[in-house]
């Protein structure tokens, strides 16, 4: 997803509370995860790295109930409540977890998932794919900001990647082959400057 990718890019190098102050924009976490059945895993291991995080427990639609303050999509909206849950968020660390807890946030953000995904050069399917910004982003630009954030609270080299190496090489790829045809899109500006459709 060329778009997914450019976001993704554009994000990079940009320090972790400017995701935190992102999120602050975005209340689509109770739609989104109210109005899906199975939400996509990589989006599931987020809100799971937060309950371990927040002390919380419960499903994906309790965790976002509990960050929202919203039990429903058609509730009315708590902003206050949103702040104060992001407020607890920036106060939160690791040295508030066991190590249990911080092993399991750690494995949240950094393991393999149950997430198909073609890989080019081998042509083929691959069945599990790590966890990485990219896919995340492709789930919800909310869980993308938030998963920025919790893996910012790892030590630098236990950090998720930002995006597989293969997923680069197609994206790089594909630019070369759309901007030889011009209809490669306009490359958005860095975040958190506002991107403009």
């Amino acid at each position: 997803d060329i778009c997914a990718m450019q976001e993704s890019l554009r994000w990079q190098g940009v320090p972790a509370e400017a995701h935190l102050a992102e999120l602050a924009k975005f209340d689509e976490f109770n739609y989104y995860i109210s109005e899906y059945f199975d939400p996509p895993i990589p989006a599931v291991n987020v809100l799971d790295a937060l309950a371990v995080l927040m002390g919380w427990t419960g499903d994906t639609k309790q965790i976002v109930t509990k960050l929202t303050g919203q039990r429903h999509t058609e509730d009315k909206k708590c902003p206050a409540h949103f702040e104060q849950s992001l407020a607890d968020l920036k106060a939160r660390d690791l040295s508030h977890l066991s190590e249990e807890d911080v092993k399991r946030l750690k494995d949240k953000l950094t393991e393999q998932v149950a997430w198909q995904k073609f890989d080019e050069e081998a042509e083929r399917y691959d069945e599990e794919t790590p966890m990485n910004s990219y896919d995340v982003l492709k789930c919800s630009q909310a869980c993308f900001h938030l998963f920025e954030w919790l893996a910012s609270l790892l030590p630098e080299k236990e950090r998720p990647p930002r995006q597989l190496e293969k997923d680069l090489k197609s994206f790089r790829w594909r630019e070369v082959q759309m901007q030889q045809k011009g209809i490669w899109p306009q490359d958005p500006p860095p975040g958190p400057l506002e991107r403009t459709l």
